[in-house]
């Protein structure tokens, strides 16, 4: 079955008041839908650097969600500073909205669904600094936690 070519198209996406993105290391599949909820725009982008000549060439003022994972702060405040709105939804409530086998596009369109449930709130997306500063508070529990079990352990022997 020949794919249709028409929703790849920069018209296409014209069309798209949201844009959702799966995030991976090499291939991100995009998935854009217009004001009524219908799907517009689908396509499947295989490289980190054409992914990115991609983010400058839409059209400002788009609704980009993305899902929680590596990447997804960066990816936001790039499109932020291209005068998107970007939104990161939590992996957890997106996982609700997908049907079908576990795949790259059906990902994509859950989180679509899941940009049209007002009960999701998104995941502020952090600055560099806090970003840095909350691995230093991870890495300063792990220790306390590292710690904690050494004395309770020491205890118990003795």
């Amino acid at each position: 079955m020949k794919k249709d070519t028409s929703i790849c198209s920069v018209e296409a996406l014209s069309d798209c008041t949201a844009i959702a993105v799966d995030l991976a290391k090499r291939v991100f599949q995009v998935a854009g839908e217009d004001a009524q909820g219908e799907l517009r725009y689908d396509k499947r982008i295989r490289s980190r650097e054409a992914f990115q000549a991609w983010l400058d060439e839409l059209p400002a003022g788009r609704r980009v969600l993305m899902e929680t994972g590596p990447g997804a702060q960066a990816w936001a405040r790039r499109l932020q500073s291209q005068g998107h709105q970007a939104l990161i939804l939590p992996a957890q409530r997106v996982a609700e909205h997908r049907s079908g086998a576990k795949n790259d596009r059906n990902d994509a369109l859950a989180i679509l669904r899941a940009g049209r449930d007002r009960s999701i709130a998104a995941v502020p997306i952090k600055s560099e600094q806090a970003l840095a500063m909350q691995a230093l508070h991870r890495v300063r529990q792990g220790c306390v936690r590292r710690r904690t079990a050494l004395a309770n352990q020491m205890r118990g022997l003795l």
